[in-house]
C-alpha cells in the first residue's frame, strides 16, 4: 500500500514539474517571440527612415542639378521649393534614428543650409532679381555635395539590407585606403563618414538665419564679460556637474565665435565660455537601455536641473524622444512673451532621469533685455487674417528669429486645421504681416516643427 501510494505522489510531483517547466518553456519563448517582434518593428521604422532621408536627399540632388540650367524664374522658383521642403523632411528623418551619441553638425549644416539658401532664392525670384553667376556656382557646389550624399546614403541602405553593417553594433577600428575613412560595422559608423564628407563644407553667405555670417556671429550674452582662467572654469564645471575639481581633466581649449576652456571627467565632456564662464554645453556618452520616466517626467527633471543652476524665467518649447533621451528645448521668456532666439537644450536619460546633455549655445549667441514695443494691432485685428481654414486654439506673444540673424515680435496663433494637422502662424504686432508659418509633424519621439 505504501508503494502505490509513494508512487502516486512521484507521478503527480513529476507531473507538475514537466507542466511547470512546459509552461516556463512557453512563457520563455513567448516573451521572446514579443521581444523579437518589437525590436523588428524598431528595426523597420530606422530602416524606413533611412530610405525615406535617400530618397528625400535624391529629390534634392535632382532638383539642384535641375537648378543649374533652369533658364526662367518660374522655374527657378518651383525647384526652390522642392529643394526646401525636401531638406526640412531629411532633418526629420535623421532624427528619427538611432544617431543621438554621433555628432551630425556638418551633415545638418549641409541640409538647413541648402534647405534655407534655396528658399533664399525664392524670395529674391519674388521681387523680380535675377540669380547671379555667383549664385549659380554655388547652386553647383551644394549639388556636387548632395550628389556624394546621395550615393553614400544609397550605400549606407545597401549595406543595412544585406547584413554587412547592423544598427547598433559598436566600431571597429578598420582602414581602407583612405586613412581618415574608418570601415563602418554599424549605422552610426556610416553617419560618421558622411559626417567627415562635410567637414571641408564652403561658407555660405546669404540672406539667412543658417547663413555662415549669422552663425559666426559674436554672442550678445558674453560681451564685455571678464576673461575666466582655465583653473576658475575648471571649478564651473565642476560646480556644474556636482563633482570636486579634481575629478575633471582639461581637454583643451575650442576657439570661434564661442570659446571655450573645455574638460573630461569619465564619460562626460563639458565646455565653459572663456568670455564670463558660461557652460555652453555638457555631454554624457551613454545608451539609456531602457524608458522609466515619461515625457512630464523628463521634463521635471530637466526644470530642477536647471533651477538649481540658478536659471530661471523659462518656459518649455518642443522636445524630442529618442534613443531612450528626451531632449527638451527651453526658450527665455521675458515678461508674457517668449523669445525664441533665446534657447537652451536639455537632454534627460529616461531610465535614471540623469540629465545627458545641455546645450545653451543659443541662449548665449541671442539673449539681451530686448526693448519691445506696444502691440500696435490687437490681436482680434491680426487673427482676421488668418485662413479661415485654420482654428485657432491658443494665441500668445512671441519673438521669432528671422532672416539675416533678425527678429520680429509677432502674435503666435497655434491653429488645427481641418484635416488635423497642427499649424503655427506668426504675425508681426505692428503691421500684421505674416511672418512665418510652421507645421508640426508627430513622430515617435515627439513632435518637429517644420
Amino acid at each position: 500500500m505504501f508503494g502505490i501510494t509513494h508512487r502516486r505522489t512521484l507521478i503527480r510531483v513529476l507531473s507538475y514539474t514537466i507542466s511547470a517547466f512546459c509552461l516556463a518553456v512557453i512563457v520563455g519563448i513567448s516573451g521572446y517571440v514579443m521581444a523579437y517582434k518589437y525590436r523588428m518593428s524598431i528595426e523597420y521604422s530606422y530602416q524606413r527612415a533611412l530610405t525615406e532621408l535617400s530618397e528625400h536627399v535624391d529629390n534634392i540632388d535632382i532638383a539642384l542639378q535641375k537648378a543649374q540650367y533652369a533658364s526662367t524664374s518660374a522655374q527657378l522658383t518651383g525647384l526652390s521649393g522642392e529643394i526646401w521642403s525636401n531638406a526640412g523632411a531629411a532633418q526629420t528623418d535623421i532624427a528619427q534614428m538611432p544617431l543621438s551619441t554621433v555628432n551630425l553638425s556638418n551633415t545638418t549644416k549641409f541640409l538647413s543650409q541648402t534647405g534655407d539658401y534655396a528658399n533664399s532664392l525664392t524670395r529674391q525670384l519674388n521681387t523680380d532679381q535675377p540669380i547671379t553667376d555667383e549664385q549659380r556656382s554655388t547652386i553647383t557646389t551644394l549639388h556636387g555635395y548632395a550628389d556624394q550624399l546621395s550615393t553614400q546614403l544609397s550605400n549606407l541602405g545597401s549595406d543595412l539590407q544585406t547584413g554587412r553593417i547592423t544598427l547598433f553594433k559598436a566600431e571597429k577600428v578598420a582602414k581602407q585606403n583612405n586613412p581618415n575613412q574608418a570601415v563602418p560595422t554599424s549605422l552610426q559608423g556610416g553617419f560618421l563618414n558622411i559626417e567627415n564628407t562635410f567637414a571641408s563644407l564652403p561658407s555660405l553667405i546669404y540672406d539667412g538665419p543658417f547663413s555662415d555670417n549669422v552663425l559666426k556671429k559674436e554672442p550678445l550674452f558674453t560681451q564685455g564679460k571678464p576673461a575666466v582662467s582655465q583653473a576658475d572654469a575648471r571649478g564651473i564645471a565642476a560646480k556644474f556637474l556636482s563633482k570636486n575639481a579634481s575629478d575633471l581633466k582639461a581637454a583643451g581649449e575650442t576657439g570661434g565665435n564661442l570659446p571655450t576652456w573645455n574638460f573630461n571627467t569619465g564619460n562626460t565632456s563639458i565646455s565653459i565660455s572663456k568670455a564670463g564662464g558660461y557652460t555652453v554645453r555638457m555631454l554624457t556618452n551613454r545608451a539609456p537601455s531602457q524608458a522609466k520616466l515619461d515625457t512630464n517626467g523628463a521634463l521635471e527633471k530637466a526644470r530642477a536641473f536647471l533651477q538649481e543652476r540658478g536659471i530661471g524665467s523659462i518656459v518649455e518649447t518642443y522636445y524630442l524622444t529618442n534613443n531612450n533621451i528626451c531632449t527638451i528645448n527651453f526658450a527665455y521668456q521675458q515678461g508674457d512673451v517668449v523669445i525664441y532666439p533665446d534657447l537652451i537644450k536639455v537632454g534627460v536619460a529616461l531610465d535614471t532621469g540623469e540629465i545627458v546633455s545641455f546645450d545653451s549655445t543659443g541662449y548665449l549667441m541671442n539673449h539681451h533685455t530686448r526693448d519691445l514695443p506696444p502691440v500696435t494691432l490687437t490681436r482680434a485685428q491680426v487673427q482676421a487674417k488668418l485662413n479661415p481654414a485654420l482654428t485657432v486654439q491658443k494665441v500668445s506673444l512671441a519673438v521669432i528669429p528671422t532672416s539675416g540673424a533678425n527678429e520680429a515680435y509677432c502674435y503666435e496663433f497655434r491653429t488645427i486645421s481641418k484635416d488635423n494637422q497642427q499649424v503655427i502662424d506668426y504675425f508681426d504686432t505692428q503691421t500684421g504681416s505674416e511672418q512665418q508659418v510652421l507645421i508640426l509633424k508627430p513622430t515617435p519621439g515627439g513632435m518637429l516643427a517644420m
